[in-house]
């Protein structure tokens, strides 16, 4: 123990020893930090490396263990830090009543028999690759080491994501709460597109100058195909484990008139499905078409009666109108365009009803906002083409983020249900151990009678600083 104390205070010393010499050759701050970095990093990976071996030699003379297991062989090992790859020799024991056999160092540490990479280097490459490239996560996630592109695709694969459900005393009593929808549309590796679902649960907004923030917001997503009841499902479990829905009131879904969208309705208690205004207004300026300076008290005024008609709930007066500007259409494509647009509204009479009566109580949908920032941003804003299995996990890992779940989290509710059952046996003594090995007395720096002047008064500076 004493030895990795007086190599990490003599490595700092000569650190600064070195930084001091270097003075007249202009090397700045800036610098000295990335070597200090590199430096601490391998002394991170030297303290590891001593530490798993002062155990393992704790370990192997315990007489507890003498009296319960028999040591076998010493194996090699690897494990990746974020240190750097980490090389270190155990034994490998055998019980002599039930002839079990096992690594009591790999136990004692909660190392994994199968792992190949400690917890907070996943950790580490899930985060990055959540908001990068999977190949800068294998890049920035351990010092020194590149994880390979294939490995980083496998972990965000074979995470598991959990919702962590908050544990309320009371449920919330709000009146209304507010529903938006919308997907996502991602390329495939193999061509074609999927669309990841979205949705968000909020209970109010508040203005701040020109922005509405949503308050009190949840998320829910993923790629759900097939399977969009599942989804609306969960949403609805959240509505009534969170809020009392006796007292609830009303519930407004928002979203493009997608189906998997109305089938929210279904699922959702005293929920009404509203077309969202963006693509209202959008269908009905498609309709309208393209104003020009020479068009546009004409385009304006068809703009006025179609809206005239919508607030009226008047759909038939709407078609007729829609109808008057089909007929001065000449170019076939472009009238087919607006008959779309046309039937799309018409399909919606309903979501467009609940808007216009429930008027004061919305504030818009701010649905394809909220993709672009959670999906789109990672899943589709880049030339890439993804796996259904990583496009599922990585939309839900996205998801997982914007309700500010840990990664850790994750990673650490996977090992609770592993076991390690040999080392119980005799882990009370190893650490009665450990802590009366570690009481030793400070021996005098090598530093402090072989270093030069510079060097030893730096380090009685060093020492004043610890004890002020």
């Amino acid at each position: 123990m004493e030895t990795i104390l007086t190599e990490s205070n003599e490595f700092v010393i000569k650190l600064m020893t070195e930084y001091l010499k270097n003075l007249e050759n202009e090397k700045g701050l800036s610098e000295f930090t990335d070597d200090l970095y590199k430096h601490f990093m391998e002394l991170g990976n030297k303290t590891l490396q001593f530490l798993l071996s002062y155990s393992e030699e704790t370990i192997f003379r315990l007489p507890e263990r003498k009296g319960m297991y028999t040591s076998l062989e010493k194996d090699d090992r690897k494990l990746m830090t974020i240190f750097g790859n980490l090389e270190f020799k155990r034994r490998y024991y055998e019980n002599k009543e039930t002839e079990e056999k096992t690594y009591l160092l790999d136990e004692y540490f909660k190392i994994e028999k199968k792992e190949r990479m400690l917890a907070n280097v996943e950790e580490k490459l899930v985060e990055e690759a959540i908001v990068t490239t999977y190949e800068h996560a294998g890049e920035t996630a351990v010092y020194g080491e590149k994880i390979t592109r294939q490995t980083v695709k496998n972990k965000i694969r074979n995470t598991n994501i959990i919702d962590f459900p908050k544990i309320l005393e009371k449920k919330k009593e709000v009146k209304t709460l507010y529903i938006i929808a919308d997907e996502d549309h991602v390329a495939l590796q193999k061509g074609g597109i999927e669309e990841p679902r979205f949705v968000m649960v909020y209970e109010n907004f508040a203005k701040i100058g020109k922005r509405v923030k949503l308050l009190n917001k949840k998320h829910f997503g993923g790629l759900y195909k097939g399977r969009i009841d599942d989804l609306w499902e969960e949403v609805a479990t959240y509505i009534e484990d969170t809020y009392d829905t006796d007292y609830l009131e009303r519930v407004y879904i928002s979203g493009d008139g997608a189906n998997w969208i109305k089938t929210g309705t279904e699922w959702i208690i005293k929920s009404k499905y509203v077309l969202d205004r963006f693509h209202l207004k959008t269908a009905v300026n498609g309709i309208v078409g393209r104003e020009t300076k020479t068009n546009k008290k004409e385009k304006s005024d068809y703009k006025k009666r179609l809206y005239r008609s919508l607030h009226r709930f008047d759909f038939v007066g709407f078609k007729g109108i829609a109808y008057e500007i089909l007929a001065e259409e000449i170019e076939q494509s472009t009238r087919e365009r607006k008959e779309k647009l046309l039937n799309y509204i018409l399909n919606n009479e309903e979501g467009i009803t609940n808007l216009y009566k429930n008027i004061k109580d919305l504030h818009g949908c701010s649905a394809e906002g909220h993709v672009s920032h959670v999906y789109s941003a990672r899943l589709s804003s880049r030339p890439k083409g993804w796996c259904i299995p990583n496009l599922d996990n990585m939309s839900k890992l996205r998801i997982y983020k914007a309700n500010e779940g840990k990664v850790k989290d994750l990673i650490t509710e996977r090992s609770k249900v592993i076991e390690f059952n040999e080392i119980k046996n005799i882990e009370t003594p190893v650490r009665k151990a450990m802590r009366k090995n570690i009481d030793f007395k400070p021996v005098a720096l090598p530093i402090m009678t072989s270093g030069t002047d510079t060097e030893k008064e730096i380090f009685k500076n060093l020492l004043k600083y610890k004890l002020a």
